[in-house]
């Protein structure tokens, strides 16, 4: 359908008309004529057929052509919805208040259409020929395109024949690909069998006509990849072979003999090489870690191929080596053991027991003991200080015997324990590198995974089962009991050094040698026991009021064993040895029986004390014994460190002494009357409790009044005396002055209680001679001029 500008549009310009196809439907159009904008609200109906404007009087029923039938199917409620509509509109409304009459403005707005109308066919009329123009135009582009979708067709089936080429090309550059990979595949294949199957001159002028070098070792190991090559019996694993054996193939038939008498060269020399180097190890002054680095382990692949190739030559060579190297190591540990036992010197002799009789350590031009041998067998001192340098170097016997230096037998064997732990680390890693170099056999052949290990035992069988006989032979005549709890530790430490560096191969030498140790410390030890247990007092030298030589040796001997003991350190070390070397807390099989028979040591020299103490003349006498011995022993066990059931015993057994001492102290001090007072009186005064009795303490007012008086007169004496006493008993001032301030506190303690029964014997009036009673003020400062601390 056309479009026609409006009445209140401006005409278009030629240059800005559509043009439109040149057709007769332009002019002649069947729309009707579009209202001008002004006018456009005025239509209150819709438009009729013949093209005009439908009024509310055109509904009249006189109108022509309608009848009464059309008025009833006429929407009437459309056109009320219409009118209500229009009267919203402002042109409506305004023309409506203007007064307009309708049916006048109706016609004039048909006559204006009309007119639009008429103007629009003019103009369209004007523009023909630029419509048919146009017409033509459209009709050449057509044939244009028409021409340029043959040309495109025919592109289309050219593109098609080169797509078709394309994909050919493809094809075929696909199936070249895979005929170069097979061909390459095949390349390497071949390239791999050559590889290990031909021999290369130079190769084979190597093997055959030079000494065994860096370079004869590459050709070695080529060599013996070629042989184990073409020795498969089935196709080779990596395809090399296809699917045939190697030795099947023309190429392994014609190189066999030639690999044959290449390996028997081969052969040949790597024997007579390493026989050469295992003769060099039999000089006295070689140095066998050299020769085993620099002349075996280099060349260990020389040895791979002996095992692989001839298995009866690797063998030769592994048996000279373990004789060789096992005279060796032999000889070296059999001249140094020999040269260290000229610097033991004897600690300790079979007469060295905790209570011997007086003859056996008598001196030998005096009747007195011999004060210089109390200790030397049971105490410590500084042989301990052999456990703080387990990772020192070994003595140096030459310098040893040059400065005349001597030393106990446990600083001998730790320098053997040292080499040993060296020399067994070195061979041990230099079999396991040497001779477990090469892979293990396939099942059923020569087993070699553990030759490492049985080379390495071989070698050192016969220095091991020295090393046990020259200890065992020591022992026979050992009794130094210090010296085999030492070593007993340096055992200890020496198998956690070698747990450390994972190699086990000493434990069971290790545990030999706790086995010889133990039973000869309980022995010993058993011996030392028995001496104390079946002692003749009276045989054990003069007995004074100064500690006897028997509690200084089993105060030493017991805080040695007791410091040597593994559970004496929680943190399973030693003070003193390198954090390096500390051991966790090793149980050897002999600690629970050292400490029970440190228990029964302790109880039988506590009775052999009491036995001695009664040889003292009086009983004053005997407590002053017993409690010097304790006081030495109890010192002892401080200076060690020793802490434990056998301290707690003496010092229980220190403490009753004590107060005996005081007792009888105060008794012969001239207050024993005094004592026995206040003792009676307080019994008297507990009875009356008892019964119920009221009233004063019944005393003896004139015993009362005679002690009052004796004490007023001899107090001040008194105590000098005890002073005096007391320091003349005990030796160690440290010990006498505590006794001292106990045995004042214990007077100052019978003074008050005396006071306090004449206060409970006369509550109201005191006695004429209360007058002469001492002031408690006057004691205490007395006491102070003698004890500074009390």
């Amino acid at each position: 359908m056309s479009t026609f500008p409006t009445a209140s549009s401006p005409p278009r310009s030629p240059t800005h008309a559509t043009p439109q196809p040149a057709s007769p439907t332009l002019v002649e159009t069947t729309s009707p004529p579009l209202p001008p904008l002004s006018a456009a609200s005025t239509r209150t109906g819709p438009a009729s057929a013949a093209g005009g404007v439908w009024t509310k009087s055109s509904f009249s029923p006189h109108t022509p052509g309608l009848c009464s039938k059309d008025l009833n199917d006429f929407d009437f409620d459309g056109i009320d919805k219409d009118l209500e509509r229009f009267q919203q509109d402002e042109l409506v409304k305004q023309a409506l208040s203007r007064g307009v009459e309708l049916k006048g403005y109706s016609a004039q707005i048909e006559q204006e259409l009309k007119e639009v109308e008429m103007e629009s066919v003019k103009e369209y009329v004007q523009q023909s020929s630029n419509v048919a123009a146009l017409h033509g135009q459209i009709q050449s582009c057509d044939m244009i395109l028409a021409r340029m979708q043959e040309m495109l067709l025919g592109f289309q089936a050219d593109l098609g024949g080169i797509s078709d080429e394309i994909r050919h090309l493809q094809e075929e550059s696909r199936s070249m690909s895979i005929k170069l990979q097979n061909r390459r595949d095949v390349e390497a294949q071949l390239q791999k069998f050559l590889d290990k199957m031909v021999l290369p001159p130079d190769m084979v002028s190597t093997l055959t006509g030079k000494e065994v070098s860096d370079a004869y070792m590459e050709y070695i190991v080529n060599l013996n990849s070629k042989l184990a090559y073409i020795s498969q019996t089935r196709p080779a694993p990596d395809g090399s072979s296809l699917d045939m054996a190697p030795k099947e193939t023309a190429a392994g038939k014609e190189m066999a003999p030639k690999l044959e008498k290449l390996r028997l060269k081969a052969v040949a020399k790597g024997r007579d090489y390493f026989l050469q180097r295992i003769a060099e190890l039999r000089n006295p002054k070689t140095h066998v870690q050299m020769v085993q680095q620099h002349g075996l382990l280099k060349y260990k692949h020389l040895y791979k191929f002996l095992v692989n190739a001839a298995p009866e030559v690797a063998e030769d060579v592994r048996t000279t080596y373990v004789e060789t190297m096992g005279k060796t190591v032999f000889s070296l540990f059999r001249a140094y053991h020999a040269q260290l036992q000229k610097l033991v010197v004897e600690v300790a002799n079979k007469n060295d027991l905790i209570a011997v009789e007086e003859s056996a350590v008598r001196g030998l031009f005096s009747s007195r003991v011999d004060l210089g041998k109390r200790g030397d067998a049971f105490s410590l001192g500084g042989r301990d200080q052999v456990l703080g340098t387990v990772e020192d170097e070994p003595i140096l016997v030459h310098i040893a015997q040059a400065q005349k230096a001597q030393y106990p037998y446990e600083v001998c064997l730790r320098s053997v324990f040292k080499h040993l732990t060296e020399a067994v680390t070195c061979e041990f890693l230099f079999c396991h590198d040497f001779f477990d170099a090469h892979a293990p056999e396939p099942a059923g052949q020569n087993d070699s995974g553990h030759r490492g290990t049985e080379t390495f035992n071989a070698v050192f069988a016969r220095t091991l089962s020295l090393c046990l006989e020259n200890l065992e032979n020591y022992l026979f005549n050992c009794y130094d009991a210090i010296s085999l709890l030492l070593m007993i530790r340096l055992t200890i430490f020496f198998r956690r050094i070698m747990q450390r560096r994972r190699i086990p191969v000493l434990d069971a030498f290790y545990d030999r040698v706790t086995m010889l140790l133990w039973p000869r410390f309980k022995a010993i030890f058993d011996a030392n026991l028995k001496s104390v247990r079946t002692a003749n007092a009276k045989k054990l030298g003069g007995v004074d009021l100064h500690p006897h030589y028997v509690s200084r040796r089993y105060a030493e001997f017991t805080a040695t064993c007791l410091a040597l003991h593994a559970a004496a350190y929680p943190s399973g070390g030693y003070r003193g040895a390198p954090a390096a070397v500390l051991p966790p807390v090793m149980q050897t099989g002999g600690e629970d029986m050292l400490l029970h028979d440190v228990s029964t040591l302790t109880r039988e020299i506590l009775t052999l004390l009491q036995r001695l103490a009664e040889r003292q003349r009086g009983i004053k006498e005997r407590y002053v014994f017993l409690i010097n011995n304790y006081d030495q022993i109890l010192n002892v066990f401080h200076e060690r460190r020793v802490e434990g059931e056998e301290r707690r015993r003496f010092e229980e057994a220190l403490a009753h002494q004590r107060e005996l001492f005081v007792e009888e102290e105060l008794k012969t001090a001239s207050f024993g009357r005094l004592i026995a007072f206040v003792k009676d009186s307080e019994a008297t005064a507990a009875s009356a409790l008892s019964e119920g009795r009221e009233g004063p303490l019944e005393v003896d007012a004139g015993k009362a009044e005679q002690l009052v008086r004796e004490f007023a007169a001899s107090w001040k004496a008194g105590i000098e005396g005890i002073y005096r006493d007391v320091m003349a008993y005990f030796a160690n001032f440290k010990n006498g002055m505590e006794i001292l301030k106990q045995v004042l506190t214990q007077l100052l303690l019978y003074y008050t209680r005396f006071q306090e029964i004449l206060k409970k014997a006369w509550p109201r009036n005191p006695p004429a001679f209360a007058q002469d009673v001492v002031q408690t003020s006057q004691i205490l400062s007395e006491i102070r001029k003698y004890n500074r601390t009390f």
